[in-house]
């Protein structure tokens, strides 16, 4: 029985394969990568009633035009986030993908104003009020209340419709680099609201509850 060798060897997206038997068979193959180039921003913000454009997304592996698939789709009738995924194969089967978010605002005047210090585990959390998005758009300097400054994660985010609460995607968080998203979190009152940080480094999924 001849004993078979298989080798991989990625070099600068490519990835190489070889298959070797113990005789002198030899078999090599080269597969490109698919590239996805997303048209539009990655993060898109709405308001309730308005219309969503789908922008697209092209892809291409070696020079090759690749389908696009796309899941997901956005109503805009109803304030939350929306995520759009766009996918491609190459001949090879090696799958890639990008994603967009839609959030959608309620287009009702907002009743609460998360403005002000709140704590989780005696750790403050500063938020303070961004202009535009009819009052609901707010930054925070520690959202997910931790005791660690370099760690501590600066984060833009939304108040959807008085009852959710969202941040987006920030590649750096923090200043050691770490990169997060929250869940769709919930807002009880003006003084309680609560999410799930998912970041790359340090933080577990654990709910992050804020009191004033």
């Amino acid at each position: 029985m001849k004993k078979i060798y298989i080798s991989l060897m990625i070099v600068s997206g490519l990835l190489f394969t070889s298959c070797e038997t113990d005789s002198t068979d030899n078999v090599s193959r080269v597969t490109a990568y698919a590239n996805l180039t997303m048209h539009g921003d990655a993060l898109v913000v709405l308001t309730q009633g308005d219309t969503y454009t789908e922008a697209g997304v092209e892809a291409e592996a070696d020079g090759k035009a690749l389908e696009v698939k796309i899941d997901g789709a956005v109503d805009t009738s109803k304030p939350t986030v929306y995520k759009i995924k766009y996918s491609a194969t190459n001949s090879d089967g090696f799958p890639a993908s990008l994603t967009r978010t839609i959030v959608v605002l309620s287009n009702k005047p907002t009743t609460i104003d998360l403005t002000g210090t709140f704590f989780r585990n005696s750790n403050p959390n500063v938020v303070t009020k961004l202009d535009g998005y009819a009052g609901r758009k707010y930054i925070c300097d520690n959202a997910t209340g931790y005791n660690v400054a370099t760690d501590n994660l600066t984060m833009e985010f939304y108040n959807i419709d008085d009852k959710q609460v969202y941040a987006p995607y920030n590649p750096s968080a923090s200043e050691s680099g770490i990169s997060a998203e929250s869940n769709i979190g919930t807002i009880t009152d003006k003084n309680n609201w609560k999410w799930v940080i998912y970041a790359s480094a340090v933080f577990g999924t654990a709910d992050r509850i804020f009191k004033r």
